[in-house]
């Protein structure tokens, strides 16, 4: 780690404040200090997208199911007036 890097920048974001790329950079040398992973807010972004488009997928998949289960149910739904023996009588 660069340890002057590091207090330069500390010290300029306690005065005159840091560029985007700047807090950036300050932010992975706390979490490289700490020993911790880093994520600016540009790959926070990102994440936040690829969860949106899991969860559209998700509910995507859930009403396909549901309208398959629906359709299943359909097709095998006794017809009225149909009598059905149960299914656990023996068979001679």
């Amino acid at each position: 780690m660069d340890k002057t890097r590091f207090e330069e920048l500390k010290e300029k974001a306690a005065g005159e404040g840091l560029t985007d790329e700047e807090a950036a950079e300050l932010g992975r040398l706390y979490a490289e200090e700490a020993g911790e992973p880093y994520a600016d807010a540009e790959s926070m972004k990102d994440a936040e997208a690829e969860d949106q488009e899991s969860q559209e997928r998700r509910e995507l998949d859930a009403a396909h199911q549901a309208g398959a289960t629906a359709e299943r149910d359909r097709s095998q739904a006794i017809q009225p007036g149909v009598v059905r023996k149960p299914d656990y009588e023996e068979k001679p």
